[in-house]
């Protein structure tokens, strides 16, 4: 199980949209001192090409914003729900920096987003997930809980789930926590429709609290490719081969 979640991970970072375009643009340059002069006047501009324009936000957007706005933002917390789920991220421990500064700035948003339900809804419990990461010494749910604290939660009305390695076992986790008892997710809105789907295949009544949007509902044909962009279409790809992946295991 460890091995093909690491194969996992590789292969989606081998295939981000990025990593493709330096793998085109590397065979174009072994091609070219190769004396394959054609093969290499096709795949070099087709690797400047390819990062150019999904680095470009009109081109990001169109295939960022079909996931982001799937579910409208959950703006009015739902009066009766006990939980709020928070979808885990990435951390790095460093005990010589602020607890701000040890989770993703995506991690940062989404317990942001928790924790405003959260203060709506008196005696609800905020849930936080996410395991250790493979070198790191605390769990992701820890360290969210250390920073949801730091934020004002009570720490006696958060509970931990610090096994889950990706969001299938999240969601059998809180399978095992909630049943079939509607929730609040919280989790980025690109990965929400694919958050959705895992937790429905389980029976479970989620509503959907998308948060940390990246695409703009409305983009300039003016702008120039920008990193933002390639993230963007980085974070699409990723959705993209995620919810590939959850149809070939079923």
């Amino acid at each position: 199980m460890e091995t093909t979640f690491i194969l996992k991970k590789v292969v989606g970072e081998m295939l981000n949209p990025l990593s493709i375009g330096l793998i085109i643009a590397f065979i174009g340059v072994l091609a070219l001192y190769g004396g394959r002069q054609r093969t290499a006047k096709f795949l070099l501009p087709f690797a400047f090409l390819w990062i150019a324009l999904l680095s470009y936000g009109p081109i990001s957007a169109l295939l960022l914003n079909p996931l982001e706005r799937q579910y409208p933002a959950l703006l009015e917390s739902p009066v009766g729900v006990d939980y709020i789920l928070v979808l885990g991220n990435e951390h790095h421990t460093n005990k010589n920096l602020p607890i701000t500064a040890q989770v993703s700035a995506t991690a940062i948003v989404r317990l942001s987003e928790g924790i405003r339900h959260y203060q709506k809804l008196p005696g609800s419990t905020l849930v936080l997930s996410g395991y250790a990461g493979l070198e790191d010494e605390n769990s992701h749910a820890l360290m969210q809980k250390r920073l949801a604290v730091a934020l004002g939660v009570d720490g006696r009305d958060i509970k931990m789930l610090t096994s889950p390695k990706d969001t299938q076992e999240e969601a059998e986790a809180m399978k095992k926590l909630v049943g079939n008892t509607p929730f609040i997710l919280v989790t980025s809105a690109s990965h929400m429709p694919r958050a959705m789907q895992l937790f429905n295949d389980l029976g479970m009544h989620p509503v959907a609290a998308p948060t940390d949007y990246h695409a703009q509902e409305k983009s300039s044909w003016l702008h120039m490719p920008r990193s933002d962009g390639l993230r963007s279409s980085g974070l699409a790809f990723h959705e993209y081969y995620g919810s590939i992946w959850n149809w070939i295991k079923r």
